[in-house]
């Protein structure tokens, strides 16, 4: 005799990342999704007697939301999450109901000389300004009586002004690669002459304390290493480190030098020849970890 029955159920899949770039000529169209599907309906027998006959399992809903990214034309999430729950709603006769959300990641084009740019983008309201100073007693004397050093940076014993940004997300769909690194009997990564490039920007620079105004230091700072980033054609993170920061100090003469941290947020190539479809570099999943961290300084002479 039965004492206890299931109320209820619903199952899913959650945090499908999903990158998909539409490829109309030389201009890129970048949609980024983090889809959660679930599914309720007759799977009562899945959860009381351990039979699977109906259970549709969740790693098919991630393939599914993968496939149907490739197969199907949208322009919003909106329209996107329509497609994938009228899939499960059409395709099972056992499914009651789907329930599809998707958070959306808003990549804004990079703006160059006055343009949008065709395939590098900010994402919308990302990035921080800092500011930070440190400002210690000198053993002579006033703090402000310390001699300055190039471009007015204090020494030890005076007052030191850094500015910054901090998590400054970009991505570019394109002339980016990796080739010709170091292979030894445990590298399994493949060279590639055209990738996905994404990391999040973290930059400190010098700058002097004598009177400059740093609000235009920092809003010419960080337009200078936005238009590097976009318009660079990368053969690792390190080399377009380096290109931001040789840009930035050609172009703000007040900085003497900045430190760039970069992590290499990939972005996978999903495969989909499983379900009959090639992918030329449009399907892509986010990952978060474990990833590369590239850090360096690049100081006038």
């Amino acid at each position: 005799m039965r004492v206890v029955r299931l109320a209820d159920n619903s199952y899913g899949k959650s945090d499908v990342r999903i990158t998909k770039v539409v490829r109309s000529g030389p201009t890129h169209t970048l949609y980024e999704f983090e889809v959660q599907v679930r599914l309720g309906g007759d799977f009562e027998a899945v959860y009381t007697r351990g039979d699977n006959s109906s259970c549709i399992p969740t790693d098919t809903m991630k393939n599914t939301v993968y496939a149907l990214s490739h197969a199907r034309e949208f322009h919003s999430p909106e329209e996107f999450a329509r497609i994938i729950a009228s899939h499960f709603i059409e395709s099972f006769a056992h499914v009651r109901w789907a329930e599809v959300s998707i958070l959306q990641t808003l990549w804004s084009r990079i703006p160059v000389d006055g343009r949008l740019h065709e395939h590098a983008f900010t994402r919308e309201d990302s990035g921080l300004r800092v500011g930070h100073v440190r400002h210690e007693r000198s053993g002579g004397g006033a703090a402000g009586d310390a001699p300055r050093g190039p471009a007015g940076v204090a020494p030890r014993g005076g007052e030191a002004v850094r500015g910054g940004l901090r998590g400054l997300d970009v991505i570019k769909t394109t002339r980016s690669g990796f080739a010709d690194f170091l292979v030894d009997p445990y590298t399994t990564l493949k060279e590639t002459a055209d990738r996905i490039f994404a990391t999040r920007i973290d930059a400190t620079w010098e700058l002097p304390v004598t009177a400059v105004d740093y609000n235009r230091i920092f809003q010419d700072a960080r337009r200078t290493i936005l238009e590097a980033f976009a318009t660079h054609d990368s053969r690792s993170v390190q080399q377009t480190l380096y290109t931001m920061g040789e840009a930035l100090l050609a172009r703000v003469p007040e900085i003497a030098e900045v430190s760039f941290t970069l992590p290499n947020q990939h972005r996978i190539p999903v495969d989909l020849s499983p379900f009959g479809m090639s992918n030329a570099n449009e399907i892509f999943v986010a990952t978060r970890e474990p990833f590369g961290v590239i850090d360096g300084t690049v100081a006038r002479e």
